[in-house]
């Protein structure tokens, strides 16, 4: 990445649910992986999410059901609460939905409207933020799928548990 620009992430919840052990097929080296992220984004790693909340309500949503407070629904909570103020580390993207009942995002690339439409908001964020941020997942195999759809769109995935997906 060019050094000139600043750096910034965006991550798929899957990442957090497996750093708080809500993924049973998640291998040690998996989990250890994701719970590494978390924990360089409680550091201060910026993170990319969308103006209007729905990274962070998605977060909070799949994290608080499990009745535990691991460190990824720790973080979860800590950048909801901060969320107006913590712009040095959450980069707000403005993102254009399609259609009043969520039909996607004008930013995604064509080629990937046809993708899982509560992961589009990722892919949004991902090409519409200027650091044009990587996309960090865990354990999700559409992704995986289509890393080469990914690749011809421009959009930097980063898998933490290829192992697991191979």
């Amino acid at each position: 990445m060019d050094s000139s620009r600043r750096r910034c992430i965006v991550v798929d919840t899957n990442v957090l649910a497996i750093a708080d052990g809500l993924h049973d097929g998640a291998s040690v080296m998996c989990v250890q992986q994701c719970v590494e992220l978390v924990a360089q984004l409680e550091s201060g790693v910026p993170l990319a999410i969308d103006t209007g909340d729905r990274i962070l309500l998605e977060y909070l949503g799949r994290l608080n059901t499990s009745g535990r407070s691991g460190p990824a629904a720790t973080l979860a909570i800590r950048l909801w609460r901060t969320r107006l103020g913590a712009r040095e580390h959450l980069h707000a993207v403005d993102v254009t939905p399609i259609g009043d009942y969520g039909e996607g995002f004008e930013e995604v690339p064509e080629a990937l409207r046809d993708f899982d439409l509560d992961d589009l908001k990722f892919i949004a964020v991902a090409v519409a933020e200027e650091c044009k941020p990587e996309i960090y997942l865990g354990l999700d195999g559409e992704w995986w799928d289509r890393r080469r759809d990914f690749v011809e769109a421009g959009v930097d995935l980063q898998f933490l548990c290829s192992a697991d997906l191979r």
